[in-house]
């Protein structure tokens, strides 16, 4: 299976157009990085939620349990600041939601913003590129066979401009019928030049 042309200014067009594809790939997936991290700055306030959260419980859990510890009337004491402790903890518990809720909203930003572009043209590309590929193998993969070679002069004298053709020869008929390999192959090179192949000489 060929993926590049033999004619060097057909092949360097395939070759930057495969460097553009990529560059353009990375370019925005880059992007797409870029927004997800700034996306992600919303879920900032979430840190400091759960840090005060996870202060507070440890906090009034410590204050409980000394609280608990004095005779008598510790477990009456300890009630109001085990309270405050589960107040703590579900401060928590929003915090995780938040930041879990925005960088799931990240992925879907960042995803949308690089899959979009990146997949619309790598789509078009791999048309343009199996398209010229199925072209060129339906043009014969052994061109360098004198009997491809004549399939592809008859095709080229059927599908070529007359004007194309008499650059080759005078008469490219007679030149067919002639069934010289040189002029032969000339008139293969002409078809096979649409997709920037030629014959092996």
């Amino acid at each position: 299976m060929r993926l590049y042309a033999d004619a060097p200014a057909r092949r360097a067009r395939q070759v930057a157009a495969d460097l553009f594809v990529l560059g353009w790939a990375v370019a925005w997936i880059l992007l797409g990085r870029w927004v997800f991290d700034l996306v992600l700055t919303l879920a900032r306030p979430a840190v400091p939620l759960r840090s005060a959260g996870t202060g507070l419980s440890e906090r009034m859990e410590d204050i409980a349990g000394r609280i608990g510890q004095v005779p008598l009337v510790g477990d009456q004491l300890d009630a109001p600041f085990a309270g405050a402790a589960a107040v703590g903890e579900d401060l928590v518990s929003p915090g995780d939601q938040l930041e879990t809720s925005v960088r799931t909203v990240a992925w879907v930003v960042s995803l949308l913003t690089a899959g979009t572009p990146v997949l619309l043209v790598l789509l078009a590309w791999a048309l343009l590129r199996l398209s010229w590929v199925r072209r060129a193998a339906s043009l014969g993969h052994e061109v360098s066979d004198p009997r491809s070679q004549q399939l592809l002069a008859l095709r080229a004298l059927v599908r070529q401009h007359p004007r194309r053709l008499q650059q080759v020869h005078p008469d490219p008929v007679a030149a067919f019928r002639s069934g010289d390999p040189e002029l032969l192959r000339r008139l293969a090179d002409l078809e096979l030049a649409q997709v920037g192949l030629r014959t092996r000489r």
